[in-house]
């Protein structure tokens, strides 16, 4: 499976870039405020709004790189940011993961931060802003093997987050593993032997999160670990050529 070119790679980041900047300009908090104010002052601020997204899509296009965005990329920014929904919203903001994962593959940043540790915007400070062609053209990727051995790592806790997920729907266990007798089984196990293989950190015979084995991490603590894992283990997929013709959003994330 090829995997996107590095320059590929480069326009992509700066593209989710935007996407993450989009969002964090529409929070929850102003929408709610929003729906309080006066017709007038709404209108203005719609107007104020709709300069601010302009701005970005103008950006995007002086940079070449309209034509590289997704269908859904583009519908992210010609709709009105006060006109997403909440989840086009919650979206876009958690491909700051993506953003990290992307700049670590192109050796801006020296290390991802560990699954139990959420990506920062302030990060993307140190994504090139000027002579932006350079950058894509003199781009480069970390080897496949390290690449791969991140995606392996990414798939390791998205399957962690869905083994939990089957013991809290209490889904039958399969008896096409006659080896184990439990979800929980199978865990320790995995943890175990991924423990002595790739030196991940284990509490309780479990993957350490958040200094706690992941057994018994709250519902939100869990959640954040789940979407963290989620975004990292879509984007080093696409990294290492497992969406179709690298189509990014059709990138799999199975375990």
């Amino acid at each position: 499976m090829a995997g996107p070119e590095p320059d590929e790679v480069a326009r992509k980041l700066i593209i989710i870039k935007y996407e993450v900047v989009q969002a964090l300009a529409t929070p929850p908090i102003l929408r709610m405020a929003y729906e309080k104010w006066s017709e007038s002052d709404q209108q203005q601020f719609r107007i104020k709004m709709q300069q601010a997204a302009d701005g970005l899509s103008d950006s995007l296009r002086k940079l070449g790189l309209w034509e590289f965005m997704t269908d859904k990329e583009v519908k992210f920014f010609l709709t009105h940011p006060l006109d997403l929904t909440q989840q086009q919203i919650v979206n876009a903001s958690w491909r700051m993961e993506s953003v990290m994962t992307l700049m670590w593959a192109l050796g801006i940043i020296p290390e991802m931060l560990p699954f139990d540790h959420q990506a920062k915007p302030d990060l993307m400070k140190q994504i090139p802003h000027e002579k932006i062609s350079n950058f894509f053209i003199s781009a480069k990727l970390l080897d496949e093997k390290t690449i791969e051995k991140s995606r392996s790592l990414a798939e390791l806790w998205q399957w962690r987050s869905r083994t939990r997920e089957l013991i809290e729907e209490k889904r039958p266990f399969p008896a096409e593993l006659p080896q184990f007798k439990s979800y929980d089984e199978i865990v320790r196990f995995s943890a175990k032997a991924a423990n002595e293989k790739d030196s991940l950190e284990i509490i309780d015979e479990d993957f350490a999160a958040i200094g706690k084995a992941y057994r018994d991490l709250t519902d939100e603590e869990w959640s954040l670990i789940r979407s963290i894992a989620f975004e990292r283990h879509f984007a080093l997929n696409w990294l290492c050529g497992y969406a179709p013709d690298n189509r990014w959003d059709e990138t799999p994330t199975d375990t």
